[in-house]
């Protein structure tokens, strides 16, 4: 391959360049989540050192020590595996528990048996001085195999990501809304890149007779480039969203747990609800915990105010009022008022802003 500096190569090579700067900026932010950060900056590291190796290789740079190009740095497996850490390390862990990175070693297995497979071919190119064991390797078909399994556990691990911190989200206080929301864009995104780089490689192998050219990293890595330069620019202008130590809406999860149970007993069992005098004082009296309490559970994980969440469940009476066999002899009114709605008005709004229909509407739809 002769030396070959086109357009292609440079923004491979200075998102890649960007990418290493980005991680001695972001280093500063240690003391925010140390272990957050050094996972953040493995993934962005082997993300960065993934475009510098194949824009050096395609530059033909590798030709003044040819063992180079064996370099033993499983980037690949560390790109996943550190931003899967990245994320569970945003989020506070139970007290006295296993760190993540040691509970799921298995996620770092892959990379540490192809660093030893590297080390090894690389000992080889030293002795050599040649692309001989990498023209062995290639013959051999391994690369080929091994794109598709470092993707698809590349693919499972930003789902996986994703899930986790959907999970979490239910949990944590809405201050850190705006840092969630940025999280789940950062998986979703993780997650279309390798996406889109799983039928970019299939592509080409169905075009070349399941050979695999170097189009499909040029494809790849002008992706990864774009991939960097976006971290770059959201890492440069809003570093905060980046590193986070969430905090729970309640001290502990098993005491946020009991009040879930309590309020299912009240609501979905006693009905309590159908009370029109019900206030968030004699709620929180028949749960046994404060007025404050209960609020804050509202407010921090459901979302919204105590009139809203009575409201929702007299909704849900309405409407199964609206579906039993003796709807036909009231009035909506009258169902209004035996879920526990003190007025009509009150009634048609509430009931509109959550289905997003008026009461008459919605019972013509049943009816339907």
């Amino acid at each position: 391959m002769n030396l070959d500096y086109n357009l292609f190569n440079i923004l491979i090579l200075f998102g890649a360049i960007q990418g290493f700067i980005l991680c001695l900026f972001l280093y500063q932010k240690k003391q925010v989540n140390p272990l957050s950060v050094k996972f953040f900056i493995l993934f962005l590291f082997s993300l960065s050192f993934f475009n510098l190796i194949y824009a050096l290789l395609d530059m033909d740079l590798f030709k003044y020590y040819r063992p180079l190009h064996m370099f033993p740095f499983p980037y690949k497996w560390l790109i996943g595996a550190g931003f899967y850490f990245y994320i569970k390390y945003q989020f506070p862990q139970p007290e006295n528990s296993t760190p993540y990175h040691k509970k799921e070693w298995y996620i770092l297995a892959p990379a540490f048996i192809y660093l030893l497979l590297r080390t090894y071919w690389f000992s080889i190119a030293v002795k050599e001085n040649s692309y001989r064991i990498t023209q062995v390797v290639v013959e051999s078909n391994f690369f080929r195999i091994h794109e598709y399994f470092f993707l698809i556990f590349t693919l499972i691990i930003g789902i996986s990501s994703l899930n986790f911190t959907r999970k979490q989200e239910e949990n944590v206080t809405s201050k850190s809304n705006q840092a969630i929301s940025w999280l789940k864009r950062f998986c979703w995104v993780f997650i279309g890149i390798t996406t889109v780089d799983i039928l970019l490689y299939t592509f080409d192998l169905l075009i070349h007779s399941g050979k695999e050219s170097f189009g499909f990293y040029y494809a790849t890595l002008i992706i990864n480039a774009a991939y960097i330069y976006w971290i770059g620019f959201k890492g440069f202008t809003k570093p905060k969203w980046f590193f986070n130590v969430f905090k729970y809406t309640s001290n502990t999860t098993e005491t946020n747990n009991e009040l879930v149970k309590k309020l299912k007993l009240v609501m979905k069992d006693k009905k309590i609800f159908l009370n029109p005098n019900l206030t968030l004082s004699e709620l929180s009296k028949n749960l046994g915990v404060s007025t404050k309490e209960l609020s804050k559970h509202f407010n921090d994980s459901l979302g919204m105010n105590f009139s809203e969440y009575i409201n929702h469940y007299r909704v849900e009476e309405v409407k199964k009022l609206m579906s039993s066999e003796e709807a036909s002899k009231y009035t909506l009114v009258t169902l209004a008022e035996k879920a526990g709605f003190s007025s009509k008005s009150s009634f048609n709004a509430i009931f509109k802003k959550v289905t997003g229909l008026t009461p008459s509407a919605y019972k013509k739809s049943i009816n339907k």
